[in-house]
């Protein structure tokens, strides 16, 4: 079988770069627009099959310009898989530091094609590429590993690095297999390696960013389906599931479980004399301040309308009063923003106890401590 020459490589890997932007750009239109960095990585694998393209010229003009023409659109489209991540991980985009480092790399490589000498090109150009795509992986690492859970972040990660090692082989190796008057295309196997390695890795790195977006939409849509947007508390849905698997568990391991169930007093007053939009706020005040005096293991959820309730795991009834009256103080404690009335809330404490058969069992005894708190004068925990 004939093998396939640098030419031929960097022209399929040019068609398939292109088809991975294009799709890219296809997914972008329908994900959410709080997804950020999606186009600059629609634009990367494009740049990419562009240089790809540029390249597959060898010949038809001078060497300079095409060499030049291709470095810089490899260069930018490294650049764009690194932007992008940025502003999907939310993190500040450095293009201006990067675009410098860009700009004097091409400048010492036009001055190499004046007085020219190949292998110095290779060194030039591979560390720069290995100084971004390094910085990429070190961004995914420290950043995209800890908030992107999923397969993908490491599938980059692992990309990247490989990509580098190529790079910084590719450059050693450079002195040893290449003459100061060689070319992109001449028909060695290290230069051949190296095409193919990098361009399976551009395209192996396009389908990472492509995962990375769709498990953040995942992650959107499971968001939704298990918070309350208003208040950022658990639906009343995923508050009983997680109930009832702390109640699972008060009854396999006898671990103490306590609840709160917490109404704003006087909500309905606020809606009829500031009007619903005042309400919300006070709603989502009220949660910012509520969750303020939690610890990382309670659970805060809406019940309903101006109702919450706070799962209490591991918390005998002492403590779960102390909690309530935690929660209570810190509410009369929040300063409400301009023109939003402060708030109050009556609070009822239940705990699990011998002969509990489930969840609502608590959330009964809870209701009625809530109803002797209302009618004890409000703003108290009973």
């Amino acid at each position: 079988m004939q093998s396939l020459d640098p030419r031929s490589i960097t022209v399929m890997t040019a068609l398939m770069a292109a088809v991975m932007g294009a799709v890219l750009l296809g997914m972008r239109r329908n994900y959410p627009s709080g997804i950020q960095g999606l186009l600059l990585w629609a634009l990367a694998p494009m740049a990419c099959a562009a240089s790809a393209g540029v390249y597959a010229a060898h010949g038809l003009l001078p060497e300079i310009l095409i060499a030049q023409t291709g470095n810089a659109l490899l260069l930018t489209g490294c650049g764009l898989f690194y932007f992008g991540t940025q502003r999907f991980l939310e993190r500040p985009v450095t293009w201006r530091f990067w675009g410098g480092i860009a700009l004097l790399s091409l400048a010492l490589l036009t001055w190499f094609f004046i007085r020219p000498d190949y292998r110095v090109r290779m060194v030039l150009f591979t560390g720069t590429m290995t100084a971004c795509v390094l910085a990429h992986a070190r961004l995914l690492l420290w950043h995209g590993a800890r908030t992107e859970r999923g397969f993908a972040a490491w599938l980059c990660i692992a990309t990247l690095l490989l990509q580098a090692v190529v790079l910084v082989l590719r450059g050693a190796a450079t002195f040893w297999v290449d003459t100061a008057d060689a070319s992109r295309f001449t028909p060695t196997f290290v230069q051949n390696a190296y095409i193919a390695s990098y361009c399976f890795s551009v395209l192996l790195l396009s389908v990472g960013v492509l995962l990375m977006s769709s498990e953040r939409v995942r992650q959107e849509f499971e968001l939704l389906a298990t918070r309350d947007v208003l208040t950022g508390a658990l639906t009343r849905r995923a508050l009983l599931q997680a109930g009832g698997e702390e109640f699972d568990r008060w009854r396999r391991y006898e671990h103490p479980l306590s609840l709160l169930l917490l109404d704003l007093d006087h909500f309905k007053q606020v809606n009829d004399r500031h009007g619903h939009l005042v309400g919300d706020r006070v709603l989502a005040g009220s949660a910012a301040a509520i969750r303020a005096a939690l610890r990382g293991t309670d659970r805060l959820g809406r019940y309903g309308g101006e109702e919450f309730v706070i799962l209490l795991p591991s918390t005998g009834a002492d403590a779960a009063r102390a909690s309530a009256e935690r929660v209570r103080t810190a509410l009369l404690a929040h300063e409400p923003a301009p023109g939003v009335p402060p708030c109050s809330a009556s609070i009822g404490v239940a705990w699990a106890q011998p002969g509990d058969t489930s969840l609502d069992t608590l959330l009964a005894r809870a209701d009625v401590a809530l109803y002797r708190a209302k009618a004890n004068g409000r703003n108290r925990v009973e």
